[in-house]
């Protein structure tokens, strides 16, 4: 194992002009076994080590006797030692996002600070080549924009420091191997044990058939990211300077193209500029950019009649007028809600809702009130999930035509305060897929021909097994 990190470590020159690499410690095998591979050689690479621990407060006396541990640890070897404690419950409330995400996202925020208090600094974490594999099936099954790599970088800038993963060369095994052989007795977290969570059951289910497959899997993994990150980044790099000759127009809400310039490109360069208009359109990283948005504007534009309209999600209308192409954003009432994605399968929690999916070849599963059951093969991908608006209509169940959402509310006497924060799931040409506990639409309807089951629930406030 020590040669192979040595290895790693020397062909990405991770601690180039770095002095001090604060350690990221759980107390779990990884990152007890990186904290003490790169205590015991700083000597040879020429660095200060320090650790770090963020107590998350989730599972009482365990949690307290990891962050006990790592101290002990790094007191007996005179490693300087920072500890945080954050409260995970509290800002996932308030930020309307998952247990694991708000862990996730106060983390970081730490790291963050801690890089910025030192000059010519990094943060290493415990990420390993298992975890690399993990992670790009996971994005790769969830359906990522295929315009980005999947995967964990070995090394990015944060803040005023960069983190830096020197175990993703090697293998979990190789990992308890080094704890065995180093004497180190590394704390358990019994919540990896959980199927509950989509990462454990990747990790028990999907990567032991791989090695079998294949040992050497991870390497593999690994190269294909780094090489295919580099590739991403020549297209991207190529795209923007392409970009300034397909424009006609521009304003902060419009993006006018010219059809031709844009077919005089190669295929890839058209999808990354389509990526780059509804990016300056929708903002950065905005997780309603998907693939399936990209292939329509490219199929309107290629195949599509002379004059056309495609509306995206979030009040976006592209518009084809002959060799002219109109991207325009329309504004947003103040008390609507932003529109977020919802993972197949996954879960979405906001203030008072829980929305969740689940994909199965049991079609002869029981419609529950707090549930709908549709098509998989027939829901137009992905789904969102976002608040009323004034012109929402939807094709309900045993009814011919549509009908306002709005009337819906009223019919069912839904108080006013409730109707702002009800969940609207759409699907991906902007269709309204269900109103919970309200009616359900005709879109995706299941059928002899059905394969497989899309289906959604949804609870108020809090998921029943929870309370």
């Amino acid at each position: 194992m020590k040669s192979d990190v040595h290895n790693f470590i020397k062909r990405h020159h991770l601690f180039e002009d770095c002095k001090l690499v604060i350690v990221a410690v759980s107390g779990g095998p990884d990152s007890m076994a990186l904290l003490h591979y790169l205590w015991s050689n700083q000597e040879y690479y020429q660095i200060e080590i320090a650790a770090c621990h963020v107590h998350h407060q989730l599972r009482g006396e365990e949690s307290d006797e990891d962050a006990r541990y790592v101290e002990h640890f790094c007191q007996e070897r005179g490693i300087t030692f920072h500890e945080r404690r954050v409260n995970v419950k509290e800002y996932a409330s308030e930020k309307n996002v998952g247990t694991q995400l708000a862990a996730r996202e106060l983390r970081y925020s730490y790291f963050e600070e801690l890089l910025s208090r030192y000059s010519d600094s990094a943060l290493a974490t415990g990420h390993h080549g298992d975890d690399q594999v993990e992670t790009v099936l996971m994005k790769m099954v969830r359906g990522s924009l295929p315009l980005f790599t999947y995967g964990i970088p070995v090394k990015r800038k944060m803040g005023q420091g960069v983190i830096i993963r020197p175990f993703l060369g090697i293998t979990k095994e190789k990992i308890e191997q080094y704890c065995i052989e180093e004497a180190l007795y590394p704390r358990r977290d019994s919540s990896n044990e959980s199927t509950v969570y989509t990462r454990n059951r990747f990790r028990k289910v999907v990567l032991p058939f791989l090695k079998e497959e294949n040992p050497l899997i991870h390497t593999h993994v690994q190269r294909k990211y780094e090489w295919e990150n580099d590739d991403q980044d020549l297209l991207m790099a190529l795209a923007e300077e392409v970009k300034s000759t397909i424009i006609t127009k521009k304003s902060e809400r419009n993006v006018t193209i010219s059809r031709i310039a844009l077919l005089n490109v190669a295929l890839p360069l058209q999808r990354r500029v389509i990526h780059l208009i509804l990016n300056y359109l929708y903002g950065k990283n905005s997780p309603l950019i998907t693939s399936i948005h990209i292939e329509q504007v490219l199929d309107m534009v290629q195949y599509g009649k002379p004059s056309a309209d495609l509306h995206l999600p979030d009040s976006t209308l592209i518009r084809r007028e002959y060799d002219l192409c109109h991207f325009t954003k329309d504004s947003i009432d103040e008390g609507e809600q932003a529109i977020e994605l919802l993972s197949i399968p996954g879960s979405l929690s906001t203030k008072t809702w829980v929305i969740e999916s689940y994909v199965t070849e049991d079609k002869d599963i029981v419609e529950r009130d707090n549930q709908i059951i549709l098509d998989y093969e027939a829901v137009s991908e992905p789904l969102f999930v976002r608040s009323k608006r004034a012109s929402d209509r939807m094709t309900c169940r045993g009814m011919d035509g549509t009908k306002k959402v709005g009337r819906l509310f009223i019919d069912r006497k839904i108080p006013k305060q409730e109707r702002k924060q009800w969940p609207i799931i759409i699907d991906g040409e902007g269709n309204i897929v269900w109103v919970p506990f309200l009616h359900r639409s005709k879109v995706g309807h299941v059928g002899h021909d059905t394969k497989k089951v899309l289906v959604l629930t949804s609870y108020r406030n809090i998921r029943p097994d929870e309370k």
